[in-house]
């Protein structure tokens, strides 16, 4: 009877507890892992500006997080996929990670990818999208992207003045670091009008992307704003002659 009840109060006092799978002590452990399921390689080259991921991880993963290039990290959650847009032309990448309840976390997993969706000769802001707070300043560059023998530009954008104000306007260094040049800027009630041209020399013309000018402005209320091209952009060569755009893309400022 004694050796019973002893027994009784021992088996009482400890709890059974088999082999926790989430104990990296015990030997059915498994690591917290995460990988890639959508159908884009590392390294390949999309020809659009939106691109989707998707994601799983093994049995005992309870959360993931993100993030695109170096942005910081989404916060954990159970979601799988991603969409990402307005990405601007060049190298990025996206990266991933799981986690268990104990908190232990995966190696981070990563693709990197090329974005190539602008044809050009095209007139663009860049970046294509600002996420910003009221009262802040950001900056665009608008830039001539895969052009041939460029002297002149001549463009106007419009945008909404209750939204945002124009702080300060850069001729960019595309023709500055060719020589002598003009920049003239004129701004309206919610337009910018640029013209810049390169005035001669050697080689009175430029080719490939850069930028024409750097303008930034202040967020003055919540929303979302466009800077759009009005149509009229012209960009010319050394004889006068109009080098066709084929396509104008705009920027926009998303604030909360």
């Amino acid at each position: 009877y004694i050796t019973l009840t002893a027994l009784l109060l021992w088996t009482c006092g400890e709890e059974f507890q088999p082999d926790n799978p989430l104990d990296p002590e015990t030997p059915d452990y498994d690591s917290p892992a995460v990988i890639f399921v959508a159908s884009i390689s590392d390294g390949d080259t999309l020809e659009t500006e939106t691109v989707t991921f998707g994601w799983t991880g093994n049995e005992l993963v309870t959360a993931y997080r993100y993030k695109l290039d170096n942005d910081i990290w989404s916060a954990w959650g159970i979601e799988t996929t991603a969409t990402f847009d307005y990405l601007d032309e060049g190298d990025h990448s996206v990266s991933i990670q799981s986690s268990y309840l104990s908190g232990d976390t995966s190696s981070v997993a990563s693709v990197s990818f090329v974005v190539d969706a602008v044809t050009g000769p095209a007139l663009m802001f860049y970046p294509r999208r600002h996420l910003a707070s009221v009262g802040e300043t950001v900056t665009f560059q608008i830039l001539a992207e895969e052009v041939e023998d460029l002297t002149a530009a001549e463009f106007t954008f419009s945008f909404d003045p209750v939204d945002l104000e124009i702080i300060s306007i850069t001729q960019g260094s595309m023709f500055t670091e060719s020589g002598e040049s003009i920049f003239h800027a004129e701004t309206g009630s919610g337009t910018l009008s640029i013209l810049t041209a390169i005035l001669g020399g050697e080689n009175p013309s430029v080719s490939g992307t850069g930028d024409l000018v750097t303008i930034e402005v202040s967020v003055v209320q919540t929303g979302e704003t466009e800077l759009t091209f009005d149509g009229s952009e012209v960009f010319r060569d050394p004889e006068n002659n109009n080098i066709s755009i084929t396509e104008t893309i705009k920027g926009l400022i998303s604030t909360q």
